[in-house]
């Protein structure tokens, strides 16, 4: 019985804690994306800003500081869903690519226009073009121009993160444990 009303009371205090103390989750929002070429070829990603001082609709290019993105990367898949690359174009607000383009629109929740994502140096790959029009995946060679290794018709689907909320999480876990306690205690 002792150890139940420690564990009680350290689970509240925590909860409480949390709770009182105005701690917030993070102001972040992330997005996952995928898209699907003809020949069967496949990109994932995610992206994520900061929902609260993101215009309704921003762009991103080039090499350098962002103005809203705080991360994006995206992974390449063969026909065979086999691993080919992933890049981190955006950490910490840091573009890491010279052609990076990115364009969304925080009301529709959408990726519109030119977009470019991915490597640039030989033997990388990455993914280009305009949205609803044309996405192609290119595979840059040692020499020579870029080689086009598959494209669509230029859907890119993003859909929200759902935001864990720890607070709500603590609370139900220790109102598990409690009642398994409580069972336990009544069958002694």
């Amino acid at each position: 019985m002792k150890t139940f009303f420690s564990v009680l009371t350290v689970i509240t205090g925590t909860a409480l804690t949390l709770a009182l103390t105005g701690i917030t989750p993070a102001q972040a929002i992330t997005f996952n994306f995928d898209w699907n070429g003809t020949q069967g070829y496949s990109a994932t990603g995610s992206f994520s800003y900061d929902e609260n001082t993101a215009p309704a609709i921003f762009s991103e290019s080039g090499l350098g500081q962002t103005q809203v993105l705080q991360s994006l990367n995206i992974s390449f898949f063969d026909p065979f869903n086999n691993f080919i690359a992933a890049y981190n174009n955006v950490v910490n607000g840091i573009s890491t690519a010279n052609y990076f383009q990115f364009n969304f629109n925080t009301n529709t929740q959408e990726i519109f226009g030119t977009i470019d994502f991915g490597g640039e140096v030989a033997g990388d790959t990455y993914l280009k073009g305009t949205i609803n029009t044309n996405l192609s995946l290119y595979q840059v060679p040692q020499s020579g121009s870029d080689v086009s290794v598959d494209s669509s018709a230029g859907t890119l689907t993003a859909q929200a993160v759902p935001e864990p909320t720890a607070t709500l999480g603590l609370l139900l876990f220790g109102m598990a444990g409690i009642t398994s306690q409580i069972k336990r205690q009544s069958k002694h």
